[in-house]
C-alpha cells in the first residue's frame, strides 16, 4: 500500500516555511530521521516513510508518505502520527535541529553547482517569491529557527482534525477512512590519476566552485556477479553496505552523515558495485572513512540481512505488479538466455533472495572489493594531495590487491539463438505492453555512438515513431526507445504502452516504423535534432562534480579510460545519416528481432 497524510500549510513566502522545511527533515527527511528510525528500522512497519513540505507560490501541503504492506498500513500511519505528536510535546533534540540545518545548507549548495542549477534557482526565486535573493534570505532564516519554533509549528499545522488521508491499495484491501550554449572550461581538465601499490586506481579533481565533495568507489560486479541460483545478490549486498559496520551501527552512520549535511549510499548496476558519499568540504576525511567502512568492514548482521531480504522480496512482488517491468524481464531472458547474467532478473526472485546467506554475501563482497578490481574518484572542493593521502591511509593497506574480474571483457557464456516468434504474456492489469528488442554490441562496439543517436532520435516526442503511433493513430499513451549497454553485448529496445484492443495494430505499425528506420535511416530534421539534443545533454552532464566522478570512475573501471567521454562530442558530430542508417541496418534486422507482448488476462 502507498499511503499519504497531508495538512494545509502556507505559501513559500510565509515566515513559517523555513520552520516547516526543517520540521519535515527532522521528522522524515532521511535515515536518521525520527520516522525512519522508529517506523521502518525499529518496528518494521514500512518499506519507506518520509515527510516533506510542498510549497508553491500559493498555499502548500505538509505530506507524510509511507510504502507498507496492506496489513501494516494502519499501524504504520498510527506510529508515524505518534512520532509527530512527540515533537509537539518535547520538541526536537538540539542535534536533530543542527543536522536538519546542515542538510538544508548542503542542499542549497548542491543546486548551485551547475549553470542550469543557478539559472533554475534564480528563475524559481522570481516566479515563486518575486525576489531574486529569496534563496539567500531563506538560508539565513533557516539558521535562525529554534527548537520552540519547531514545536509551535507542529501544534499549529499538524492537527488531527485538519488532515487528509489517502491510500492506494491492492484490490482485495479496503482503503482507510534548443541545446545549451557552449560550456565553460571543461571541469575534467584537472583530473589526476594515481595507482596504489595494491592496484587501486584513484581519480582526483579539485573544483572550488561550491564547497562540496563527492566520493565514488566502484568495482566490477553488479549483475555480472549473479548466477541463476544467486540472482538478486548484488542489490541485496548494496542494501547492506551502508548499514552496520564494525565501528558504528546503522543508526549511528545515518545520524553522523546527516548531522554534517551529507549523504551516503551504495548500489549495483549492470556491470558494477559501488558506494558513494557526498559531504561539505570540511568533512572529506569522514566521507572517505565511511565509504571505506562500508566496503571493508560491514558486519552483515544476520537479523539485518533477513530484514533487508524481506524488503527486497517485497520490492520483487511490487515489480510483478508493473506490466512494463514484467515484459522487460522476459525481453532480457529472450535476448540473453536464462543463465547469462544479463538475462537474469536483476533483483532476483523471492526464492533466490530467500536462499542468500550472510556468507554468500560476504564472499561476493570479498571477491569484488579489491584493489585490482576498483576505482575511487574524489571530486570537488579538495586539496588533491590531501585527498590522495587520506585514500592511501584508508585503502592501501586494508584493501587486498585481488584480481580484476571480467578482465577479458566477456560478460558471460554463450548467448542463445534468437527466436523471432513473438512471446505473449498475460497480466491482470487492463493495459498492454509491446516490446521489440535487438541484441547490440557492448560498451566498446564500433556502432556505439550511432546507436546512441538512434536512441536519442527514437525517444524524442517529435520522432516519426512517436508522431505516427501516438499522435496520428492514437494507439499508445507511451512510445519510445531505450538501451542496455553491457561489457560485450547490449540491448536496443522499442516500446509501446497501449490497450489490449489496439495491441495488434500497434505491433504492425511499430514494426513498420522500425523497418523504415532500418532501410532509410533518420530524416534530415530528426537527425540534426537528435544530434543537438544529445550534445546538449552531454555538455550539461559535465558541469557537476558528482555526476562526473561517477561517469569517469566507471569508464576507467570498464577499460575505456576515465577521459573516454571527451571523445563523445566529436564522435557524435562526425556521424552522418548514412553511417547511422548503416548501423540500423546491421542491428535492426528481422532475423535478430525479439517481440514480447503483454496483455490483459
Amino acid at each position: 500500500s502507498r499511503a499519504e497524510i497531508a495538512w494545509h500549510i502556507p505559501d513559500v513566502s510565509h515566515p513559517d516555511m523555513p520552520v516547516l522545511d526543517l520540521l519535515a527533515t527532522i521528522a522524515g527527511g532521511g535515515r536518521s530521521s525520527r520516522l525512519y528510525r522508529e517506523v521502518r528500522e525499529r518496528r518494521g512497519l514500512a518499506h519507506s516513510v518520509s515527510t516533506y513540505a510542498y510549497t508553491p507560490a500559493h498555499a502548500g501541503l505538509f505530506i507524510l508518505s509511507a510504502d507498507t504492506e496492506p496489513e501494516k498500513r494502519d499501524e504504520a500511519l498510527g506510529a508515524s502520527l505518534e512520532c509527530l505528536k512527540k515533537l509537539a510535546v518535547d520538541g526536537p533534540e538540539i542535534g536533530e535541529l543542527e543536522t536538519a540545518m546542515n542538510q538544508s545548507l548542503s542542499a542549497q549548495f548542491r543546486t548551485l553547482v551547475t549553470i542550469n542549477g543557478q539559472a533554475s534557482d534564480m528563475g524559481s526565486n522570481w516566479i515563486l517569491a518575486r525576489n531574486l535573493n529569496f534563496t539567500r534570505d531563506y538560508v539565513e532564516a533557516t539558521q535562525r529557527v529554534s527548537r520552540d519554533d519547531i514545536t509551535a509549528a507542529v501544534r499549529r499545522y499538524l492537527l488531527d482534525d485538519a488532515m487528509t488521508v489517502v491510500s492506494l491499495n491492492p484490490p482485495a484491501k479496503a482503503a482507510p477512512e534548443k541545446a545549451p550554449v557552449a560550456a565553460r572550461r571543461d571541469l575534467a581538465d584537472g583530473v589526476r590519476k594515481v595507482t596504489l601499490d595494491n592496484g587501486l586506481t584513484l581519480l582526483l579533481l579539485a573544483d572550488e566552485r561550491v564547497p562540496l565533495v563527492s566520493t565514488y568507489a566502484t568495482f566490477r560486479g553488479g549483475m555480472l556477479s549473479a548466477t541463476p541460483e544467486t540472482a538478486g545478490i548484488a542489490p541485496l549486498l548494496a542494501r547492506l553496505l551502508t548499514k552496520d559496520t564494525t565501528k558504528r551501527s546503522s543508526e549511528e552512520v545515518a545520524r553522523l552523515v546527516e548531522s554534517v549535511g551529507g549523504s551516503i549510499g551504495a548500489g549495483s548496476g549492470r556491470n558494477t558495485l559501488f558506494a558513494s558519499a557526498g559531504v561539505m568540504r570540511p568533512n572529506l576525511n569522514l566521507a572517505i572513512e565511511l565509504v571505506g567502512d562500508a566496503l571493508l568492514e560491514p558486519t552483515l548482521l544476520d537479523e539485518v540481512v533477513e530484514r533487508e531480504k524481506g524488503f527486497q522480496i517485497a520490492s520483487i512482488k511490487a515489480e510483478d505488479d508493473r506490466p512494463f517491468t514484467v515484459a522487460l524481464h522476459q525481453m532480457r531472458e529472450s535476448l540473453f538466455g536464462n543463465t547469462h547474467p544479463y538475462g537474469l532478473r536483476p533483483s532476483g526472485s523471492p526464492a533466490t533472495v530467500k536462499a542468500l546467506s550472510r556468507d554468500s554475501l560476504d564472499a561476493l563482497r570479498r571477491q569484488c572489493v579489491s584493489g585490482s578490481n576498483g576505482v575511487i574518484a574524489v571530486y570537488g572542493d579538495i586539496d588533491s594531495g590531501e585527498a590522495e593521502d587520506l585514500l592511501r591511509a584508508r585503502f592501501e593497506g586494508a584493501l587486498p590487491a585481488g584480481e580484476a574480474l571480467f578482465a577479458d571483457g566477456r560478460s558471460g557464456g554463450a548467448l542463445p539463438a534468437i527466436d523471432t516468434n513473438p512471446t505473449t504474456l498475460f497480466h491482470q492489469k487492463e493495459q498492454a505492453i509491446l516490446l521489440v528488442g535487438y541484441r547490440t554490441p557492448g560498451i566498446a562496439g564500433t556502432d556505439r555512438h550511432a546507436l546512441d543517436l538512434l536512441d536519442e532520435a527514437c525517444s524524442d516526442m517529435a520522432s516519426r515513431v512517436f508522431i505516427r503511433i501516438r499522435e496520428e493513430l492514437g494507439l499508445a499513451y507511451s512510445v519510445g526507445a531505450t538501451q542496455m549497454v553491457g561489457l560485450d553485448t547490449g540491448m536496443f529496445l522499442f516500446y509501446v504502452a497501449t490497450s489490449p484492443e489496439q495491441l495488434d495494430l500497434a505491433q504492425s505499425e511499430l514494426l513498420d516504423e522500425i523497418d523504415q528506420v532500418r532501410r532509410n535511416g533518420l530524416e534530415a530534421e530528426e537527425f540534426e535534432r537528435a544530434k543537438s539534443s544529445f550534445l546538449g545533454r552531454e555538455i550539461m552532464s559535465r558541469q557537476g562534480a558528482q555526476q562526473l566522478a561517477a561517469r569517469t570512475a566507471v569508464d576507467e573501471l570498464l577499460g575505456l579510460g576515465w577521459d573516454h567521454f571527451r571523445q563523445t562530442p566529436s564522435s557524435i558530430s562526425a556521424l552522418t545519416r548514412e553511417t547511422v542508417q548503416a548501423a540500423a541496418e546491421r542491428h535492426f534486422a528481422a532475423d535478430g528481432q525479439v517481440v514480447v507482448r503483454l496483455t490483459h488476462q
